[in-house]
């Protein structure tokens, strides 16, 4: 390889670096407003909203209301940024059946889910049968007994991350079965609302590398047709920066192929 391959393959390092760079900073102290810029402002299910509005009940920015089939979890987006979402999960946790509510973050080369369970909070955490483990969620006890309130007869929870807080209605799946045999026959509905910390949930920019690294187009978390536009901008210029890379590396360590420009 001439001299003058290896002055055009530094120049790549060098842009390469200073963009993931320059990017983790802009990125990271992207103001909250920002980034709301581009999101849904309100999903609110009607259901889900009169019943807070009727006994009033604070709302977030997100009510839901829908049924839970035991193992068989329930995920949505509405608010989150690009790439999470909030799970309702119920199932055999630990020996136990348990109703948990979970925080799923970025889908590593769309592979799997990484993610963390919200905590019950005060002063419902104290009232469950495992108090000093907030993270398992609720388990049988806890829905048919301990968090049960006759005035909304179903079972009253809030939980908490530190970027998503929620607070859960648990009926019955059928009006004429009690909560215990709603859980019992594996059918529970549920009625929740839920708000989003700006501040703490952002763009994660290991998540924008391994999707460049994936050839994948990134999610730079900047609204509008601007947004799209610059982040398949940016991917297009980085993806052809490491095929190049990628191609000089392996010409320069197999000598029977012929240099990157053919000689």
């Amino acid at each position: 390889m001439e001299k003058g391959e290896t002055m055009n393959l530094n120049k790549m390092f060098v842009f390469i670096f200073v963009f993931f760079v320059f990017s983790a900073i802009l990125i990271s102290t992207m103001p909250a407003e920002f980034i709301q810029l581009g999101i849904e402002a309100s999903y609110q299910d009607k259901e889900a909203r009169d019943f807070f509005d009727k006994h009033d009940v604070t709302m977030y920015d997100y009510t839901l209301c829908f049924n839970l089939t035991y193992g068989e979890p329930e995920q949505f987006d509405f608010g989150l940024p690009e790439g999470q979402q909030l799970q309702f999960w119920w199932g055999q946790f630990v020996a136990m059946d348990r109703l948990q509510l979970r925080h799923l973050t970025d889908n590593f080369y769309g592979w799997w889910w990484g993610r963390h369970n919200l905590e019950v909070q005060e002063p419902y955490r104290s009232k469950l049968k495992y108090p000093d483990y907030p993270k398992l969620g609720l388990c049988k006890e806890d829905v048919v007994t301990n968090l049960y309130d006759e005035e909304y007869n179903a079972s009253y929870c809030e939980f908490k991350c530190d970027h998503i807080f929620v607070r859960v209605f648990v009926f019955t799946y059928d009006d004429s079965w009690t909560l215990e045999e709603s859980w019992d026959n594996h059918e529970l509905k549920i009625i929740t609302s839920y708000g989003i910390d700006w501040n703490s949930t952002t763009t994660n920019m290991w998540h924008i590398m391994a999707q460049l690294l994936a050839f994948q187009n990134p999610s730079l978390g900047i609204p509008g047709v601007g947004g799209m536009i610059l982040s398949v901008g940016v991917g297009a210029g980085l993806w052809a920066c490491i095929a190049i890379l990628f191609f000089a590396l392996i010409t320069s360590v197999i000598p029977t192929i012929s240099g990157w420009r053919g000689d």
